[in-house]
């Protein structure tokens, strides 16, 4: 078989044209068969999933060199690596590289750890259930190869068909995602196997079937993330990778899957941290103003034109502050999290401050700011905030994160009361607070984004912030936080180099690259990165030296003015006014976690039992989202996913499928403990203000 590394000699070229001529002979010797299978495959699609008929009803593929070996089979000729996709034999050599990837698999990977001394319920109980797992393992055998009935499978590549095929013979599977960007391949598929068995396989059982056809690369990552919300982030750590043929567009979807990977295992969220959010949300709504789109319209459009910087903390802040102090009269100055003590104490005032962070220790940071200073900046937050934030800025604001209870509370309240206004939800604003600073930048349409010290990571480890803020005193770590013990990832830097990341720095820069790509589709946006840390795919690198503003100066105030008056309204009536035992629907919630807790029983002895099980109360928990009681969902699928998974990871952990199974069951009945004490602790929501602690106050020198 010739491949893109053999030199192509004249003889192989003449014994190719050869066999291709006959291989073209076979296919018009089989027409008939092929041509019924196509038709047959196409009415299928065309009752199951018209969009897919309706894409390859008229399509001409732009490969033409298909053909038939001997053995019956179609190939087809690749001109990108001057060789054939199979060789002579390629049911065969399918089946082959399908049983090697069995029985060395490759798979998606987490370690959830436990946590000391914190005071969640969600914490206390996934401990709890951790302990029970040491305790179960004990005397079972690891799994070597991939077991017989697989909860999740990824295929990076159709191809024609064959490999998918082999698959499916050997393995039973719940929800498989079929990627294939090269929408020729998929055309010949349909001449060459029959898809009727294969989607009759998914018909039912809750087995799902998802196709990625002609998805550019990046694309991919971005709509199975979207898909796997809907069939449960749960098994997203242990799904089965396999790559049916190499080529730069697989490769690309691959790579990018494995740097977002993080999306998919992390920020799941948990119930207390809900809870939290809920009371806190309620407590602030009185003493501040709520996001609002009301059209673009609704600001001048010289606004969008502004210069915005936005600075984080990170060590290279110290490196760009003299430029800010330059241009400071032409641009907006958006500080991020702790970032404000240190402009503080560099004679600097922001026009816009964000936090993002629930607890009591976010807003601690404040006590060591005089009040005259916080007078002079725009707060802005999200939903979930502590209420004494708004306490501390004369003009405050806040938006609604996404996928959090507060905000389904607010949205389906004031939507059953009839209030049509379009709050707004700060999409990609999480993890940390640059997040935040670019949600509301997109929302107040700023076309023109630098970054400083957001750094999503540092260089070494002692110089993890600037030297000039409060986790740094007289030059050494003033106690505060330390990263010596940090598990760190390697990143490419913005100018080069390595910088080491933690897992939510990573998160950050992965959430700030997401929202960057939906930016630049809009005309004229461009955004700059300052910061001498990790690069920010889509965003420009420039060193602060090149930077060149000759933008005239702005009236700060009379711009504030403009954004607040423009995106802020005051909250809904329907909220404000109603006690939080009514707004959270408590006995609806005690019915939900009473079901949650039924049905593992005798019948459960297998992997697909207990997949099937799990997957039934994710939905029941998903059906939540099409009612007014949307917040309960949110107040329960961050800490079920928790516990599903770590459910899931055990039964497929190790060999003994039915001791795994058996075994398995104390683990869900620690998962029912807590639904059990839940509807308690929904009762005392208003209770559930953060109250903080001494460290940030101790520690850190503000």
């Amino acid at each position: 078989m010739l491949n893109e590394d053999t030199p192509v000699s004249i003889e192989q070229t003449e014994e190719f044209i050869a066999l291709f001529s006959q291989g073209l002979e076979r296919i018009k010797k089989h027409d008939q068969v092929l041509t019924e299978r196509y038709l047959k495959n196409m009415t299928l699609f065309a009752n199951v999933m018209p969009h897919i008929y309706e894409e390859f009803i008229n399509y001409r593929p732009k490969k033409k060199h298909i053909y038939m070996e001997a053995c019956g089979d179609l190939n087809l000729f690749r001109e990108d690596v001057s060789s054939p996709l199979f060789s002579q034999e390629p049911r065969a050599q399918s089946e082959r590289k399908i049983l090697s990837s069995l029985q060395s698999p490759n798979k998606t990977f987490l370690t959830l750890d436990k946590t000391d001394s914190h005071p969640s319920r969600h914490v206390f109980y996934s401990n709890k259930m951790m302990d029970v797992i040491e305790q179960q393992k004990q005397g079972l055998e690891k799994q070597k190869g991939l077991s017989s009935f697989v909860g999740s499978a990824i295929f990076f590549g159709i191809e024609l068909g064959y490999q998918l095929e082999a698959f499916l013979a050997k393995r039973e599977i719940k929800h498989l995602y079929l990627y294939e960007c090269d929408l020729d391949y998929f055309y010949y598929s349909l001449f060459a196997i029959d898809w009727q068995p294969i989607l009759e396989n998914f018909n039912g059982d809750g087995r799902t079937i998802h196709f990625f056809l002609g998805v550019e690369p990046e694309e991919f990552t971005e709509k199975y993330i979207l898909q796997l919300a809907e069939n449960g982030y749960f098994m997203a750590p242990e799904t089965f990778l396999h790559v049916a043929y190499s080529s730069p567009e697989n490769d690309q979807a691959i790579s990018y899957f494995q740097k977002h990977y993080a999306r998919q295992v992390m920020g799941w969220g948990f119930f207390d941290d809900a809870l939290i959010g809920i009371a806190q949300g309620l407590r602030s709504l009185p003493n501040t103003r709520l996001a609002e789109f009301k059209g673009r319209d609704a600001l001048p459009k010289w606004v969008a034109d502004i210069p915005v910087f936005i600075l984080g903390n990170g060590p290279s802040l110290d490196q760009g502050i003299e430029l800010v102090k330059e241009v400071r009269d032409q641009v907006l100055l958006i500080s991020c999290g702790s970032t404000i003590n240190t402009l503080s104490k560099l004679g600097i005032t922001p026009d816009i401050h964000v936090d993002i962070e629930r607890m009591k220790q976010t807003v601690d940071k404040f006590l060591f700011l005089d009040q005259e200073y916080l007078d002079q900046i725009w707060g802005l937050s999200v939903d979930v905030m502590h209420p004494e934030y708004f306490q501390y800025f004369k003009r405050s604001g806040m938006g609604m994160k996404p996928g959090e209870a507060i905000t389904s509370l607010i949205l389906n309240q004031a939507r059953a009361q009839g209030d049509t206004k379009e709050y707004v939800q700060l999409n990609f604003c999480n993890p940390v607070v640059a997040n935040l600073a670019l949600s509301y930048t997109q929302l107040f349409g700023f076309n023109h984004v630098y970054y400083l010290g957001v750094d999503n990571g540092f260089k070494d480890k002692g110089s993890h912030h600037s030297i000039h803020s409060g986790y740094y005193k007289d030059g050494k770590e003033s106690g505060f936080q330390t990263f010596k013990d940090a598990t760190l990832i390697e990143r490419e830097g913005n100018f080069g180099g390595v910088i080491y990341a933690t897992n939510i720095m990573e998160t950050s820069r992965v959430q700030l690259e997401s929202l960057t790509r939906q930016l630049n589709k809009r005309r004229g946006f461009n955004s700059y990165n300052l910061s001498d840390g990790a690069k920010i795919e889509g965003v420009e690198p420039l060193k602060a030296d090149d930077v060149m503003i000759c933008d005239p100066k702005i009236d700060h105030k009379h711009v504030i003015d403009l954004l607040d008056e423009a995106f802020f309204t005051t909250p809904p009536d329907s909220i404000l006014n109603q006690s939080p035992e009514m707004l959270l629907s408590v006995d609806d919630f005690r019915k939900v976690t009473q079901l949650l807790q039924q049905g593992w029983d005798e019948n459960v002895t297998t992997r697909k039992a207990v997949c099937d099980l799990l997957w039934s109360h994710h939905r029941s928990i998903l059906f939540l989202k099409a009612s007014v009681h949307q917040h309960l969902q949110d107040l329960l699928i961050g800490s079920f996913t928790y516990s599903a998974f770590l459910i899931i990871k055990f039964i497929f952990e190790y060999d003994d499928e039915a001791e795994a199974v058996r075994r398995a069951q104390n683990i869900f009945s620690v998962w029912c403990e807590f639904l059990e004490e839940m509807p308690s602790l929904v009762q005392q929501a208003s209770d559930f203000v953060d109250q903080g602690n001494d460290h940030l106050i101790t520690f850190y020198n503000g």
